[in-house]
């Protein structure tokens, strides 16, 4: 098929990438020329392990185009895929401009039956709205569907060619077949619902992924409290197989393009709907409140107590930036409201991040960046760990020791072995354990 899609963003060059490579014509329209201009010559905006060489390899074989023209790409092609950011607005509901402003675009450029699938995250009840759009613009046959990607940034190419299920929301049997078509090379369940199921299904999977997350960090500061450890006892928990391991995890909390983004939207779409959805608010919650746990805990840690400034001669040195390991993404990535909130308590910072650091830079401006873990923790009265980049555990623990003025370690992600750390002379501080 030929195919256009709407967005250069992580989902957008994914499926790109991958439906290319499956044997398709593929048009990657952006508003942004820069970036189409990087694109064009197989520089990619972000960090994503493969993706690169999927775009290389398809631009070659001229099976994959970018470019800023709607008229170029939509008047040929059988579906169009809008991938398009829908960033929170301040009261946590989903801004849908950019959803808008695409839609109109592809409506002003159908030249015969377009299906047009819907990638972005949106709330339940605006496909009507989307369609009175094309319609305002369209003299031509067209269908919407709703298929809504569960890519992880870090797998999101094997994500996308090995999905658990592709969701497929639509009224139209045409599209419906469409869709089967294209993705009869991929595997994965097919689940075949109305739009609202879809939409529905992807703001519940999400939710429920953040509730686990949150679950395991109010089990770990029972934990703490009992003298309780989290590992071992979410290890029972989730070898009970109607529950799994998977997400119950205890740490510095969600964050991420997905998770905070979509609860919050969760929560203002029950809201339109006359439904108080207090389970999630709770979820948000008690993600918003491990970073004062997590500061405390440094606190704790430095042997120091009460008010603002009381860091003001310690040095910081924080291992991770990215929201998780394997992307260069920083946003709502936990670091950033670590440091600010050490920053306003006087410390001196120096981060290390082995993806994120020239994203982060934008960001945490008043901070240091060391080129390595050794230089970040050299002479630093604490090592913090915030992302659970692998290569982390693997700290020469001896070296380590003699570079720290004081021995202390934060475990933001329980990566390390305890016992280990402590027989090399640390104190150590995990979560829940």
């Amino acid at each position: 098929m030929t195919l256009t899609i709407v967005g250069a963003g992580y989902v957008g060059l994914v499926t790109a990438a991958v439906f290319s490579q499956l044997g398709n014509k593929v048009f990657c329209v952006d508003v942004v020329p820069q970036k189409v201009k990087m694109l064009k010559k197989g520089q990619i905006p972000f960090y994503e392990p493969s993706l690169a060489e999927y775009i290389d390899r398809n631009i070659k074989n001229k099976r994959l185009f970018f470019t800023t023209s709607y008229r170029e790409s939509v008047p040929n092609s059988q579906v169009v895929f809008i991938c398009v950011g829908t960033p929170p607005k301040s009261d946590g509901e989903a801004d849908l401009s950019y959803l808008f402003a695409a839609v109109e675009q592809t409506a002003k450029n159908l030249k015969g039956y377009t299906l047009i699938a819907i990638k972005s995250t949106i709330p339940i009840g605006f496909e009507d709205d989307l369609e009175d759009t094309v319609k305002k613009y369209a003299k031509v046959k067209f269908e919407f569907a709703a298929n809504p990607e569960f890519l992880r940034e870090g797998t999101a190419i094997e994500d996308t060619l090995h999905p658990d299920r592709i969701v497929i929301g639509t009224a139209s049997k045409k599209g419906q077949k469409i869709l089967l078509q294209l993705h009869a090379p991929i595997s994965g369940q097919r689940i075949i619902c109305d739009i609202r199921s879809a939409q529905l299904i992807k703001y519940a999977s999400n939710s429920l992924l953040a509730t686990k997350v949150s679950f395991a960090n109010a089990i770990a500061t029972l934990c703490e409290k009992t003298g309780a450890d989290v590992e071992k006892v979410l290890e029972g928990v989730g070898a009970d197989k109607r529950i799994g391991r998977s997400f119950l995890y205890p740490g510095v909390g969600y964050g991420g393009s997905c998770l905070p983004k979509d609860v919050l939207a969760f929560i203002a779409t029950s809201r339109h709907f006359d439904y108080d959805f207090q389970l999630l608010k709770a979820v948000d919650d008690i993600n918003e409140g491990q970073i004062e746990s997590f500061i405390n805990k440094v606190k704790k840690a430095l042997g120091l107590k009460g008010d603002i400034g009381n860091l003001s001669q310690v040095k910081v040195a924080v291992l991770g930036l990215a929201f998780k390991p394997n992307t260069d993404d920083m946003r709502d990535a936990p670091s950033v409201k670590i440091i600010n909130h050490l920053l306003d308590l006087g410390a001196q910072v120096t981060a290390y991040d082995p993806q994120a650091m020239e994203n982060a830079k934008r960001i945490l401006p008043k901070i240091e960046y060391a080129k390595d873990v050794y230089s970040a923790i050299k002479d630093k009265d604490v090592m913090v760990v915030v992302t659970e980049w692998p290569q982390f555990s693997q700290i020469d623990l001896a070296r380590a020791k003699k570079l720290l003025r004081r021995p202390i370690i934060i475990d933001g992600r329980n990566m390390f072995d305890r016992e280990k750390v402590k027989e090399s002379g640390f104190s150590y501080f995990g979560i829940g354990r």
